[in-house]
């Protein structure tokens, strides 16, 4: 019987799903599983879920809910580390005080100030880990999945002698969506993958010998298809290869795209500020959960994730081998980058541990991009362990989206005020050096102010949101593998009717055996957002409808707000006022449009387009000036 420890285990939704994992391998079924956590909010909804999922899969685990760290990791056979230290509330440290001094981010927990911080504030905590399983659990493998990645890594092996690696779903996860251009079965294509974490490169795709890029590069001349990763597409087209992990994030891990204004951010769908809505959503899915790990309604639905934690633990076990994407000290694996450095690339799994496979090499144009990254690793690694208050001031200075937008002296004013701001969360960083500070005093920021002040925000958007819809779908898009807001579906004739839904349904007639479409009353979330995938199911290359009424006393110009993932169609009193056939993640003021409003009722509808991964849509309507 293994033990495995999970540490964070208050990531509810993950802990649940690696618990699935880990107990779909036929080995592991009474595998005893410690969830750690210092929320005890947290901690007890995660244990209570996880169980839930062990009867749902007829297992008999052991499973035991603790607070105690050092508790959780005696004798523990893997570790996974699923910690962010600081919440939401440093997150938002990280995005507004970078704000301040005109540098803006979409997730920033990589890289740049954002990045670096995030790793400066896991420091201390992690280095404790590593501490703790070198006494208690000595032969241990750490599975980390927290970022920053790279920085994380650097922390856990320059402190620490323990076997280790860092995981990432980012290759697997966007290979399947390339095969998924070229309509190509995964399991039936090769490919070699390397580079670091979230900027690694697919070097080679095959399919019996024959080389898949052309097709992925003819692919990327479908205009449906580029839309759905416009900045990761356009660095293939300029860099020759295609990058792991998301264009929102890949965005803000170079100088051309965000530096260069709204119209630029706006062309690539760059959603700024997404990983605070994330969190925002993340609170309100915790919530459900909570009450429904409480529940007597068991879970229903288990499905294997293809994240690599069972896998490797299975190859350990067994000594079946096993090849995964990890996250090592490179030690020559990529010849042109610093031995010392965190690098992802193929990894063989057996009962020896973890081993990186030789990769040689890489493109000297891909190394570009690489290295400004590798070197911000490695100056924030020498300011925790050495209390280098410089090296912060360095990392930043050699960030390429900070570099582009942020004057030298001014990165040394944000960062001494993000230090100030951080408090004792920080390592202690008092090592003098010739590198002067920007010799100003900040306060450590009131988190609560802060956060008031964040939703403030929010509960501006809002409260000019439209709340109350009746939703219909979803529709099959004209062909699997595209979507465009020109499929039809049995409500297009409608849609430039004058009618309420019922009505609008009863003219456009049956559909597939004569059914008629449904409608179904949804409330939206917070911000407006009316999730689709709740209202109409996980759909893939699909469509959906959605109708509101607005009341105005007079008659009066309106400015429409939206939203959508993907692309969105507006119509107000039948007349078509706005369409972006966009494939993009939400964000709740993508585009603006004006509409007409009349005296009375007025009718909305909107059509909805779905590629993959989760879809819906938000609207605001200007309150009226008088």
């Amino acid at each position: 019987m293994i033990t495995v420890a999970m540490i964070g285990a208050g990531s509810v939704v993950f802990s649940k799903n690696l618990t699935g994992d880990i107990l779909s391998v036929p080995e592991f079924k009474d595998a005893r599983i410690v969830y750690m956590d210092i929320d005890k909010e947290r901690l007890d909804t995660a244990v209570a879920l996880c169980r839930k999922q062990a009867a749902a899969m007829g297992c008999t685990p052991t499973i035991v809910g603790t607070m105690d760290r050092r508790e959780a990791l005696q004798g523990a056979d893997f570790v996974i580390n699923m910690v962010q230290i600081g919440g939401f509330d440093s997150t938002l440290v990280d995005f507004e005080i970078p704000r301040k001094f005109g540098l803006e981010f979409t997730i920033a927990d990589t890289t740049g100030p954002g990045g670096l911080f995030r790793a400066l504030r896991t420091f201390p905590m992690l280095s404790g880990l590593v501490r703790d399983m070198e006494q208690l659990c000595p032969r241990g493998i750490l599975l980390n999945y927290s970022n920053p990645m790279s920085m994380n890594m650097q922390t856990v092996f320059r402190t620490s002698g323990i076997r280790a690696v860092g995981l990432c779903h980012s290759v697997q996860g966007t290979f399947n969506q390339l095969m998924g251009y070229l309509g190509e079965d995964p399991a039936q294509v090769a490919f070699t993958c390397a580079g670091i974490n979230h900027m690694a490169f697919y070097l080679a795709m095959e399919k019996g010998g024959v080389d898949l890029y052309p097709r992925l590069f003819a692919a990327m001349e479908d205009a449906k298809i580029y839309g759905t990763n416009k900045v990761r597409f356009e660095l293939m087209r300029r860099l020759g290869r295609f990058i792991t992990e998301s264009s929102e994030h890949n965005a803000e891990y170079n100088p051309w795209f965000i530096p260069h204004g709204r119209e630029m951010v706006a062309r690539y769908d760059v959603p700024m500020d997404e990983y605070l809505r994330r969190c925002d959503g993340i609170v309100d899915e915790f919530e459900r959960l909570k009450v429904f790990a409480a529940g007597p309604e068991p879970i229903k639905d288990v499905c294997k994730t293809h994240e690599y934690a069972s896998q490797i633990m299975q190859a350990v076990v067994t000594g079946a081998p096993a090849v995964i994407y990890g996250n090592l000290v490179n030690g020559g694996t990529i010849s042109n980058l610093p031995r010392t450095a965190i690098v992802e690339a193929p990894t063989l799994v057996d009962r020896t541990g973890l081993h990186h496979a030789q990769v040689g090499e890489l493109p000297p144009e891909l190394i570009g991009y690489i290295m400004p990254h590798v070197t911000q690793h490695e100056l924030f690694i020498r300011a925790a362990m050495e209390g280098r208050r410089d090296h912060v001031y360095q990392a930043c200075l050699y960030d390429p989206l900070t570099a582009a937008t942020v004057s030298p002296d001014r990165i040394v004013e944000m960062c001494d005020e993000m230090i100030a701001a951080h408090g004792d969360l920080m390592p202690k960083l008092e090592k003098k050096s010739l590198v002067p500070t920007s010799g100003k005093q900040f306060p450590v920021v009131d988190a609560k102010k802060l956060r008031a002040s964040w939703d403030a925000k929010q509960q501006a958007l809002d409260d000019e949101a439209i709340k109350t819809w009746k939703v219909c779908g979803p529709f099959p898009a004209k062909q699997q593998g595209a979507v465009s807001l020109a499929d039809a579906t049995p409500l297009d004739a409608a849609a430039a009717r004058d009618a309420a839904p019922e009505a609008a349904a009863a003219q456009a007639g049956g559909s597939g055996g004569g059914a008629r479409p449904v409608w179904q009353a949804v409330t939206a979330k917070p911000n407006g957002y009316v999730d689709l995938n709740a209202a109409c199911g996980k759909s893939e290359w699909a469509l959906a409808w959605a109708y509101a009424e607005i009341d105005s006393v007079h008659a009066r110009e309106a400015v429409l707000t939206c939203g959508s993932d993907d692309g969105i169609a507006i119509w107000v009193n039948g007349k078509q006022v706005h369409r972006n056939d966009a494939q993009r993640g939400w964000r709740a003021a993508s585009d603006q449009t004006v509409a007409q409003l009349r005296p009375g009722v007025n009718r909305v509808l909107v059509k909805i387009s779905q590629a993959t991964g989760g879809w819906g849509f938000s609207m605001a309507v200007s309150r009226p000036t008088h």
